[in-house]
């Protein structure tokens, strides 16, 4: 009998509003210590605002989010990265008169030691070679592709348990969405926890283990990525086959 796996997120009966109807209600979900899961669905589904929960970024959340045996709800959002959560949020937001390197030591604020950040920025530019290039480059001048490179960067700085990547293919080229995507099986294979909202449903379920369909602020599926990438259901609702 295989052995049970370890519970890193869990989510029960949540519930998330802007101030006014709920946006979402009734999301309850679990995740595995190590494991790669895509929240996929339309543009209006939800998935932005479920990451934004987890982050403590929402007016008014209901229910229970537990990260490693702490609850999410009773935490102050600056006080979240501390149990090992990077939040790498859509659009980016790089500091862009800051440089390459400045942007990447931006995320390293909760590490002590001089050495491990030096470690894990070398770990980092072997990740994306093209950033070692431009370290000192203004991160306002790069591509958005690079851009993208910058954001992921800063927040594997943190040396996360968990790292949730919100739609970080928006806007980009298709190769570079397929090189991004890459880098993201290449992060969980050394370790890291991935939790990926994405636009590219085929890719986001080419590269998870499990997945989560949202419609309409509420869970309308769930189960193995590869056997949602076969389902017709989910082809002709979210890949146009």
């Amino acid at each position: 009998m295989a052995p049970q796996a370890i519970s890193l997120l869990s989510v029960t009966g949540l519930r998330v509003s802007y101030g006014g109807p709920w946006v979402l209600d009734d999301i309850s979900l679990e995740m595995a210590e190590s494991e790669f899961l895509a929240i996929i669905g339309a543009n209006t589904a939800g998935k932005s605002s479920f990451v934004r929960a987890l982050s403590g970024l929402v007016p008014k959340v209901e229910g229970r989010m537990v990260f490693a045996g702490a609850d999410l709800r009773a935490l102050e959002a600056h006080s979240i990265p501390q149990l090992g959560i990077a939040h790498v949020p859509e659009g980016r937001h790089v500091f862009p008169k800051l440089t390459v390197e400045e942007n990447l030591r931006a995320g390293a604020y909760l590490r002590g030691s001089k050495a491990e950040i030096i470690e894990t920025l070398a770990h980092v530019y072997d990740l994306f070679p093209r950033l070692k290039e431009r370290f000192r480059q203004l991160a306002g001048t790069l591509s958005g592709g690079e851009q993208q490179m910058v954001a992921v960067g800063r927040g594997m700085m943190l040396r996360p348990r968990l790292l949730i990547l919100d739609e970080p293919s928006l806007g980009l080229a298709p190769k570079v969405v397929e090189e991004m995507h890459q880098r993201f099986i290449d992060i969980h294979a050394a370790g890291t926890s991935v939790l990926l909202i994405e636009q590219n449903v085929s890719l986001a379920l080419s590269c998870a283990q499990r997945a989560y369909v949202f419609q309409s602020g509420r869970i309308a599926m769930e189960g193995r990525a590869q056997d949602m990438l076969n389902d017709d259901s989910i082809r002709r609702a979210y890949l146009g086959i």
